[in-house]
């Protein structure tokens, strides 16, 4: 919730903040997905949808436990990502303490700085659903947020 009241990750929630006509803006990486690989310096990350989040009161789903139950595809925030590999624009990267990486913090969340997404695609998941895909290379030049 605090980066998105200091405006550096807008959703308070969502992973990808971004539109198809511009490109994203910033992601936040904090382990909502098991296909994510984490190497610090780059990173595959995991697009969204596909999860069916629907629940009632007495049995609630959580976006980010919820299983994967479908396909994702390059629409709405998959696509902003997938133009952000055209644009070649620099996109903000915040790591959160719930990411499975040993370049995750150990609490809290941190902005880890400016990253290209160099390629998307698509490829089956571990769950066997279709699953939108980009590699992500931190830019040179920038001080390391690793201790």
């Amino acid at each position: 919730m605090g980066c998105s009241q200091d405006g550096v990750h807008a959703p308070p929630v969502s992973g990808i903040s971004g539109n198809e006509q511009v490109g994203a803006w910033s992601v936040a990486l904090s382990g909502g997905y098991e296909d994510d690989i984490d190497v610090g310096y780059a990173f595959t990350f995991t697009g969204s949808g596909g999860r069916d989040l629907k629940g009632t009161k007495a049995a609630p789903k959580n976006l980010r436990t919820a299983p994967q139950s479908s396909h994702q595809t390059f629409t709405a925030f998959n696509a902003a990502l997938k133009r952000s590999v055209e644009t070649k624009k620099p996109v903000r990267v915040i790591r959160g303490f719930k990411g499975h990486s040993c370049f995750a913090p150990r609490e809290g969340y941190r902005y880890d700085g400016l990253y290209i997404i160099t390629n998307a695609w698509q490829d089956v998941g571990e769950s066997g659903f279709k699953v939108c895909k980009f590699s992500f290379i931190r830019m040179a030049g920038q001080v390391s947020p690793f201790p």
